[in-house]
């Protein structure tokens, strides 16, 4: 792997982490270097932070909310 390659993951903990979680990108990337973008897409959508999944996840929360407010009202009464 390229020294430039290796000291950019380096310095980024999520691709450290990701790497580390699926190792065929250190022999795509000894390989090809430039698909570096290609696995910091692919740690993203791993790790769930992609806008689609951040978006499902605060409306997730926003709706258990809504349910534990309900809840709450309910037992007032």
């Amino acid at each position: 792997m390229e020294p430039s390659i290796y000291q950019q993951i380096k310095n980024n903990p999520s691709l450290l982490y990701y790497i580390r979680h699926d190792p065929t990108w250190y022999r795509t990337l000894s390989r090809d270097p430039t698909t570096l973008s290609d696995m910091e897409k692919e740690a993203k959508l791993y790790q769930g932070k992609t806008i689609p999944q951040r978006v499902e996840r605060i409306s997730e929360q926003m709706r258990l909310l809504g349910m534990f407010l309900q809840m709450a009202s309910t037992m007032k009464d």
